[in-house]
């Protein structure tokens, strides 16, 4: 049926296995890769540096920052909000505040996975932090949909997040 043909290529197979079995470990440890760019963020340098520019973009990293919707803290989160995560009204304290913003930003990040069906980047976390609730959802997760004052914020964001 078969004719095996010796040409002394006996290890050329063997090869071309090992290099596939070695392709697929690599690829599964770059998804698994925790400075990837997506919401996981389980680095603390990363996640200081995320919510470092989020304080930045948002007041500047000014504790007592109160926006013009009445959001609070350097995150300016709106008291509603803020609300569904503590009882504290600590608004100018950053541990509160940096606990509450942890807190809105994995409820945002669930949100996204559920409605969008894949893991959102920075550039989708700042927009679904600074837009009322819903509007990314309606414009369809596409950037190209947005208002461009929200894609230029949300740009902005990520280049301190790559700072």
């Amino acid at each position: 049926m078969f004719k095996f043909i010796s040409r002394g290529n006996f290890a050329r197979p063997i090869w071309v296995v090992l290099a596939a079995w070695l392709a697929l470990g690599l690829a599964f440890f770059a998804r698994a890769n925790p400075m990837e760019p997506n919401c996981d963020f389980k680095s603390a340098d990363a996640d200081k540096k995320l919510f470092f520019a989020l304080g930045m973009i948002e007041s500047g990293n000014d504790d007592r920052g109160i926006g013009r919707a009445g959001e609070v803290s350097r995150y300016q989160i709106h008291p509603k909000v803020w609300k569904n995560y503590s009882g504290s009204r600590e608004f100018e304290n950053p541990e509160v505040s940096l606990q509450v913003a942890h807190q809105h930003w994995n409820h945002l990040t669930n949100y996204f996975r559920a409605k969008a069906g894949h893991e959102p980047t920075s550039f989708d976390m700042y927009v679904l932090w600074n837009t009322r609730f819903g509007y990314y959802a309606r414009k369809g997760f596409h950037p190209d949909r947005l208002a461009a004052v929200i894609r230029d914020r949300a740009q902005r964001f990520l280049n301190l997040v790559d700072r």
